[in-house]
């Protein structure tokens, strides 16, 4: 059976925003939609049931009945996450709203894993290991993403440049971009209208744009050469940054390893200038 999370995800690019609306809302609450009718879909959506059932015919399926009946497979298949959280949970006794925070950030981080297929991470990989340039960008919550991945991008390869979109000097880099060039964008809704100016100046000049954002209707997508999704929901009324960190983490990690002579001699040089200068504090015991 093909996983029917895994083929709206596949045909996600070429789906109009209001069908992309749609899939946002299935991947975030698969285990509701297996039981929902196509009615009780598309008004927790705000849409049509016409888009729901133009959505299910777009990624090959017959129509809505049979999208369920695959849905409803692979939830028997599997632990759902509500499952796991409960068994998790149980050895806590802090109060109310800590409960609350922790289970939607251990969700948000599974759903994180369940949205992103190896292709994805297989895709930023490679643009990320074949740049000569890598530029960061992001606005607001996104910022601290943004540049955590380009410390860490660059301590490993020593090619990669934070810019605030927020600000008027990425123009001076952009007018340089080369197809040898990425651009990462990090952005949350709202969504920084900025954001899309660089993304859009980035592609004019052939660039790649790797995309790190929290929902598959998300503007800035359609600049992407390839993408994260993070879900960013919060208990309060910010953007949570953890899944998008749990994944840039990951990330970091895997080409750390799969470039491993490159690293290793990098930070061997960058060790060596640090040692010279007494930058660390820690001393070896005698």
């Amino acid at each position: 059976m093909k996983n029917p999370l895994d083929r709206l995800k596949e045909n996600i690019s070429s789906l109009p925003r209001s069908q992309k609306l749609v899939v946002d809302f299935i991947i975030s609450h698969y285990n509701d939609v297996g039981f929902m009718t196509v009615e009780e879909l598309s008004k927790k959506v705000g849409t049509s049931t016409t888009t729901v059932m133009r959505l299910m015919s777009s990624v090959g399926f017959s129509g809505y009945s049979e999208f369920q009946k695959n849905l409803q497979l692979l939830l028997k298949e599997e632990s759902t996450p509500q499952t796991r959280l409960e068994k998790n949970l149980t050895t806590l006794s802090q109060n109310e709203s800590w409960l609350n925070h922790y289970n939607l950030q251990l969700a948000q981080i599974q759903q994180a894993n369940q949205i992103n297929m190896e292709t994805n991470f297989s895709q930023v990989e490679s643009l990320i290991e074949k740049a000569t340039n890598v530029f960061c960008t992001s606005v607001r919550s996104g910022l601290p993403v943004a540049q955590y991945l380009t410390h860490n991008l660059n301590r490993m390869f020593g090619n990669t440049k934070l810019t605030l979109a927020d600000s008027s000097d990425w123009a001076d880099d952009v007018i340089s971009f080369s197809k040898e060039d990425v651009l990462i964008v990090v952005s949350f809704a709202r969504y920084g209208a900025r954001l899309m100016h660089y993304a859009d100046q980035a592609k004019k000049n052939g660039a790649s744009v790797v995309v790190i954002t929290d929902k598959f209707s998300s503007p800035l997508l359609a600049y992407e050469d390839a993408h994260l999704i993070c879900p960013a929901e919060s208990i309060s009324s910010h953007n949570s940054v953890v899944s998008s960190f749990f994944l840039v983490d990951y990330l970091i990690s895997a080409l750390a390893l799969s470039n491993s002579e490159r690293v290793k001699q990098r930070l061997s040089e960058v060790n060596s200038v640090l040692t010279s200068m007494n930058y660390h504090t820690e001393k070896k015991n005698n």
